[in-house]
């Protein structure tokens, strides 16, 4: 693993000839951060709590002891393995390091360097097997809350296309009793004309239509729903184009009155069936219609893509409210939310990212706060059709 990737050991001593001995034992092994004072520890592990792996006090220091620091750590960066420094005379810091700080280690100084090298090994691969721990656990909730969330869109399907069915079958019952009342009110109409009646009557079998055309949309969302539950989907790629239009279809409702969207892009056929590209950009334009709350000015989202030599980048961006640089790698992250209880699940970027990866693209964020969000996902093109 590059240095720069590996948990750091964070070093704490209000001593300075302590930190450079301490830097120059161990930085050749592993990667050292120092800290002169517990405050400063503090504002380190605040910022960047997910890079340290060990921390590692001195127990006497002004201000603030070692054990009032691991107590303050085991708050901020609980999977943090935490050491401390002591002497002979302060074994009673070392008890309330283990009660009240949670120590793995602790060590009477003068610590030895083969010692102190062995446990700051020992402890880093702990913290690395509770990083993976944590992350198995969070693949685990979402796969269930993603069970959850697929038994009940398959029931959600179920119910609407019972009712679809009704209204297929009712509108072509009423088409034919519509032309049994037509032929016999239209000889009573040529005599005693009734411009209102006429105009009824004319206007009938245009609502008719639109009243399918309604029953077919639903029916249609309905499919799309049921293959995505099931993961059934047969196609193994689509027309860009077609599943953006239908995906900003099913987003009318939540962007209508917050923002306007624009699509724009060539036909293109890309890898990935209609069901799960109609998934992701649905997710996409919905997050950045909910942007929009608080900006004070017309949303707009656009949605693009450009085709190069072997894929297509597609873009959804925003002018919303934009996301935190500090949480913008955490966004793609499962049951990851910056939404109140109850309106955001974790889950829509999330499944956004696995499913890009499953059909071989890739996906990345560029935010600003106050200015607008722009997700871009490269995606491949797919393989021409064979000459006749």
């Amino acid at each position: 693993m590059p240095r720069g990737d590996q948990p750091a050991v964070l070093y704490v001593d209000d001593e300075p000839i302590n930190l450079k001995v301490f830097e120059a034992n161990f930085r050749n092994r592993f990667r050292v951060i120092c800290c002169g004072s517990g405050a400063e520890a503090i504002a380190v592990l605040a910022s960047r709590g997910g890079e340290i792996g060990v921390l590692l006090s001195d127990q006497r220091m002004p201000g603030m002891t070692g054990v009032e620091l691991l107590e303050k750590a085991r708050e901020l960066a609980p999977d943090t393995q935490r050491m401390l420094l002591t002497a002979y005379s302060d074994m009673q810091a070392v008890m309330d390091a283990v009660n009240r700080g949670q120590v793995s280690r602790y060590f009477v100084k003068p610590w030895v360097k083969e010692d102190l090298l062995s446990a700051l090994d020992d402890a880093l691969r702990i913290y690395g097997l509770q990083v993976k721990l944590r992350q198995v656990e969070g693949r685990m909730l979402m796969s269930e809350r993603l069970a959850t969330l697929g038994q009940v869109s398959a029931g959600i399907a179920h119910e609407l296309m019972n009712p679809v069915s009704y209204m297929s079958q009712n509108v072509g019952a009423l088409r034919g009793e519509l032309k049994i009342l037509t032929e016999y009110m239209t000889p009573f109409l040529e005599k005693q004309p009734n411009e209102q009646v006429s105009q009824t009557l004319a206007d009938l079998p245009n609502l008719l239509n639109d009243v399918e055309a309604g029953a077919q949309h639903i029916r249609k969302v309905a499919l799309n729903i049921r293959g995505q539950a099931r993961a059934d989907e047969a196609d193994k790629e689509a027309e860009l184009s077609d599943v953006a239009a239908f995906a900003v279809k099913l987003a009318r409702g939540e962007v209508a009155q917050r923002a306007r969207v624009v699509v724009s892009g060539p036909p293109v056929r890309v890898e990935g069936g209609q069901v799960t590209l109609t998934q992701v950009l649905l997710n996409l334009i919905v997050n950045a219609a909910q942007a929009m709350e608080g900006t004070g000015r017309q949303g707009l989202i656009e949605v693009g893509w450009q085709v190069f030599d072997a894929g297509v980048r597609l873009t959804v961006k925003d002018n919303g409210c934009g996301i935190p640089e500090e949480i913008q790698e955490k966004v793609f992250e499962p049951l990851f939310t910056t939404k109140p209880a109850g309106t955001g699940s974790g889950l829509g970027l999330a499944i956004c990212k696995d499913a890009v990866s499953r059909m071989g693209g890739s996906i990345a964020l560029k935010s600003k706060v106050g200015e607008g969000t722009a997700v871009e996902i490269t995606l491949r093109k797919a393989a021409a059709a064979p000459a006749a």
